[in-house]
């Protein structure tokens, strides 16, 4: 017994550990939902040709404390042309000018100035804002 007749326990690695598994669940329900969103505006976009872009937009926690992050995006190499646009089309002036012509896989020379930007991501990040930091609030203080 301390002082006044109370007694100190520390709890604090058992509340850090619960606290850090409520980060975890919390930040990947949010990701699923945006990854979900992000799918369906590549769909809606009209950008599904082998499904690959859609396919491959996943999400992961990673890191441990403050530091801990959701990740989502897809690893597909022409993810990034259809989220920011290229040619005459990409944001910023980024693209070149003029157009260029293209040799698609069937063998058939296109000519093209580029692809508007989709913004599938961003606007997936920005429709399900509120609800995922509504999941993240509600995750949070579970079992403490």
């Amino acid at each position: 017994m301390g002082n006044n007749g109370f007694e100190f326990h520390d709890n604090s690695v058992e509340v850090k550990k619960i606290l850090q598994a409520n980060i975890n669940r919390g930040l990947g329900k949010a990701a699923l939902i945006v990854e979900a969103q992000a799918k369906a505006n590549v769909t809606a976009a009209g950008r599904v040709d082998s499904g690959q872009l859609r396919d491959r937009i996943n999400h992961k926690v990673v890191g441990s404390g403050n530091e801990t992050t959701a990740q989502i995006g897809s690893n597909e190499k022409h993810a990034i042309y259809n989220e920011f646009g290229t040619g005459e089309f990409a944001e910023n002036g980024a693209g070149r000018k003029g157009g260029w012509f293209f040799t698609s896989p069937d063998g058939s020379t296109h000519f093209t100035r580029g692809l508007k930007p989709a913004k599938f991501m961003r606007n997936a990040f920005r429709s399900k804002k509120k609800q995922t930091q509504q999941i993240i609030s509600d995750e949070i203080g579970k079992g403490l």
